[in-house]
């Protein structure tokens, strides 16, 4: 069991954790949850040896493989090809085969008993370990997140951020280790990848903690929650589901509690006001201002689930607003889309899916004008206003302003109060309202741009993954204010549960064609994804009994391999069972000679001589048959 004994954090004068415990028994799968900067990642750190709490212990088990993967990773110098450096997890394995090649080899040559023993030990372990299987365990992890036989062989460096962050993922799930810490493992995944990596996870056996703004991914995964708040951490039975449902009669029990610790005190206050100039209730009086300067006032934030956004006021667009008809685009030979048809009417929300790389940017860009089809129609509603959100579109902003004064600018008749309530609720807080955007991160950019996105007047929003940099409540506001607007919303997400909460059709974009369904998320993933997954897993399975048929073979090349190294042993064996009998069938005549009438009429010398020759007899027969069963059983243990 993992543990976290009274420990405290503190950057500077800055408290982040203060004395907090928490224990991870084997096998337990949590979600790790909290708001930006709250310490989650610092938590992971401490538990990974990579950091050091100020005070306090972190307990790990001896012996115990502990993996964690940031949320960022780089392979910028490394040029070995994407299969070998993956396969690298495995370096300990090719070292006990090279080994068993050596001793194949030596074995071949000189077959003593050491190298035979030490050769069993070494395809012993080498057997426990999988060995076999190793690079094919590899291609199938690989295959799973997504890259494709051509990509085994190119070098590290040439794949983008996300896809280094697929190939460290792969090193780590293949390490299988005792307990799996993923930071945001699922930013850069798509659907049927984010599928299929649940079904892995779900399998997993060690202690998980997974740090994820995906609920339905935590939902289906975790059994436990670990709330960071206030410097504090607050362990929770279930999953996120159970988590919300305890979280608010918490909050409740807690309300309750603070209401009745206020009358308390108003009573307190009270008797105190009322006598505390009468002599004979001072010692009343002076006992009640004890007690209240012992009282810690409770305190229940609990404001933000009473936030509500709303989106200003948009014209009425015509109807349908995008519609296509046999609409195609290609770069140069390389085919984007073709045949596709899809339309979105007014006021539909729908969902823009499919695998990463497929093409669904280029089907946006083309959408908003900025492509133009090389055949077919796509046609767009009279009087449309489009917003546009890509990860990438940041020069909107005017880095000369403040966080404030950008959000204003865009809404100038909008309550100073109303403006940082929002801006409170897309995670810029405090003095953050004061930053110049010139210094924001990428990620506090992208939420600026997707506020002033939310105050435009736009009939049609586009928004490519506008949760990326959100935490769960923002997205629920961000989910709760696009369900309330009268326009048009086509969405780009992995966030599924943000998805189920929006949409009511879903535009596939797979085999580059752009096809149609009508209902949520949830309903198309049954009808399409699963299936695929569970089709995928019986490929699995066909795969695995390959592979178990394949190492099976190479068993029994090992075991010809051990029979023809035993063969001198057999043949010794052999010889010896020659020797035996001839020596057997000698004692035989000379215990029939000294008990014959013949015998006494021997001369002495003759008598002496049968006599040592028994001796001697004895003497080899005694020692053949201790090497006959060593043998055999050196024999027997390799059988």
């Amino acid at each position: 069991m993992i543990q976290l004994a009274d420990i405290s954090v503190h950057f500077g004068s800055r408290p982040l954790f203060e004395h907090c415990s928490l224990s991870l028994p084997p096998g337990k799968h949590s979600g790790l949850i909290g708001q930006n900067g709250s310490g989650k990642s610092t938590l992971l750190k401490m538990i990974a040896g990579l950091m050091e709490p100020s005070s306090g212990q972190v307990v790990v088990p001896r012996d115990t493989n502990v993996a964690y993967l940031p949320q960022e990773i780089a392979y910028n110098a490394a040029k070995t090809p994407l299969l070998a450096e993956v396969l690298t997890v495995f370096d300990h394995v090719f070292e006990i085969e090279q080994r068993m090649r050596d001793h194949e080899i030596r074995i071949s040559e000189t077959p003593t008993p050491q190298l035979l023993e030490e050769y069993d030990r070494l395809q012993e372990r080498f057997h426990r370990l999988n060995g076999y299987q190793s690079e094919a365990r590899t291609k199938e992890i690989l295959t799973g997140l997504g890259f494709r036989e051509p990509d085994f062989n190119r070098p590290v460096s040439e794949f983008s951020g996300g896809w280094q962050m697929r190939i460290a993922l792969a090193k780590i799930l293949l390490d299988e280790p005792d307990c799996l810490m993923l930071d945001e493992p699922t930013n850069h995944l798509d659907m049927e990848t984010l599928v299929w990596l649940e079904g892995l996870l779900s399998s997993y056996r060690g202690t998980l903690i997974l740090v994820s703004h995906d609920r339905y991914f935590l939902d289906k995964l975790i059994d436990s929650v670990i709330e960071v708040e206030n410097g504090n951490v607050t362990v929770y039975s279930g999953n996120y589901t159970d988590y919300e449902i305890q979280k608010e009669q918490r909050i409740e029990h807690e309300l309750a509690m603070m209401k009745n610790q206020q009358r308390k005190i108003a009573h307190m206050e009270q008797f105190i006001d009322r006598f505390r100039y009468k002599a004979s209730k001072a010692r009343q009086v002076q006992s009640r201002i004890k007690q209240l300067s012992k009282i810690t006032v409770k305190e229940v934030d609990h404001s933000a689930a009473q936030i509500r956004f709303s989106f200003s006021p948009c014209e009425r667009s015509g109807d349908p607003v995008v519609a296509a008809q046999k609409l195609a685009f290609s770069y140069g030979a390389l085919t984007i889309c073709e045949d596709s048809d899809f339309e979105i009417r007014r006021g539909e929300k729908a969902a823009l899916v499919g695998p990463n790389g497929i093409g669904k940017s280029t089907l946006m860009r083309l959408i908003t004008g900025e492509l133009t089809p090389k055949s077919g129609q796509l046609k767009l509603g009279y009087n449309l206003t489009i917003g546009y959100f890509a990860q990438h579109h940041l020069d909107q902003l005017d880095g000369r302003n403040t966080v404030l004064d950008e959000i204003w600018n865009a809404a100038p008749n909008l309550p100073r109060g109303e403006v940082r309530g929002l801006l409170g609720r897309f995670l810029f807080s405090g003095n953050d309202v004061d930053k110049p955007v010139s210094v924001l991160s990428g990620g506090e950019k992208s939420r600026l741009v997707l506020i002033k996105l939310l105050l435009s007047r736009a009939n049609f929003l586009i928004l490519d993954e506008p949760t990326n940099h959100l935490d769960m409540q923002s997205k629920e506001i961000l989910a709760s204010a696009l369900d309330d607007f009268r326009g048009s919303v086509l969405i780009v997400s992995h966030d599924r549960f943000f998805l189920d909460m929006l949409v009511t059709k879903v535009i596939h974009f797979r085999n580059r064609h752009a096809r149609e369904f009508l209902g949520n998320y949830s309903e198309y993933e049954q009808k399409f994804l699963l299936p695929e997954a569970e089709e995928a897993e019986k490929m699995r399975k066909r795969d695995t009994e390959n592979d178990k048929k394949a190492q099976k073979r190479m068993e029994a090349e090992a075991r010809q391999a051990r029979y023809l190294a035993l063969k001198e042993v057999r043949s010794e064996l052999v010889g010896l069972d020659k020797k035996i009998a001839s020596y057997e069938l000698r004692k035989q005549q000379l215990d029939a000679l000294f008990i014959s009438p013949d015998f006494k009429n021997l001369s002495i010398q003759e008598m002496h001589r049968y006599g040592r020759e028994h001796e001697k007899i004895l003497h080899h027969l005694s020692e053949c048959e201790e090497r006959w069963l060593e043998l055999q059983e050196k024999l027997e243990s390799k059988d």
